[in-house]
C-alpha cells in the first residue's frame, strides 16, 4: 500500500473562502484547513495565489482584510513557492503543447511548481486540469 504524501498545494479560490465568511465555500474551506492541521499537512501555496488572493480580498472586502491576509500568510508556516526563469521556460512550453486544452497560466505556474517541490495534490473549488499527475484533494 503506499504512503500518502502529507504535502498539500492551497489553490487561491481556497484562500479567498477562507477568509470571506460571505463565500459560498467558506464552511468548506475552514473544514479542509481544520482536517489539514490535524493530519499534519504541509502546506504550499504560490507566490501568484497570495497576490491573487490579496487583490481580490482587497476589491470584494477591503485593504484591511486584505493587509491582515497577508500578514498572516507571511506569518504562517505555509511556504510560499516563487517561480524561477527555468520554471516559466517550462510553463510557457507546456501551454504552447496543449492549446487546445486552454489551460490558464496560473494552473500551469502552480502544476509546474506543485511538479518541482513533490506535491501531488491540490485543494481547489476551481477546475484543475491534473496536470502533471497532480489531483484535487479530497480533503474537502
Amino acid at each position: 500500500m503506499a504512503i500518502q504524501s502529507r504535502k498539500i498545494f492551497i489553490d487561491s479560490s481556497v484562500l479567498v473562502s477562507f477568509i470571506d465568511r460571505t463565500d459560498p465555500n467558506h464552511q468548506k474551506a475552514v473544514q479542509s484547513m481544520e482536517n489539514l492541521a490535524r493530519l499534519g499537512y504541509q502546506l504550499y501555496t504560490s507566490y501568484q495565489n497570495v497576490v491573487e488572493t490579496y487583490v481580490a480580498l482587497s476589491r470584494e472586502i477591503g485593504q484591511s482584510i486584505a493587509l491582515d491576509f497577508l500578514q498572516a500568510s507571511l506569518q504562517s508556516d505555509i511556504e510560499i513557492l516563487l517561480p524561477q526563469k527555468a520554471d516559466l521556460i517550462t510553463i510557457h512550453r507546456m501551454l504552447r503543447a496543449n492549446r487546445d486544452r486552454q489551460i490558464a497560466l496560473r494552473e500551469a505556474m502552480n502544476a509546474t511548481l506543485m511538479q518541482k517541490k513533490g506535491i501531488m495534490q491540490i485543494l481547489s473549488f476551481s477546475y484543475w486540469h491534473n496536470l502533471f499527475g497532480t489531483f484535487i484533494s479530497n480533503i474537502v
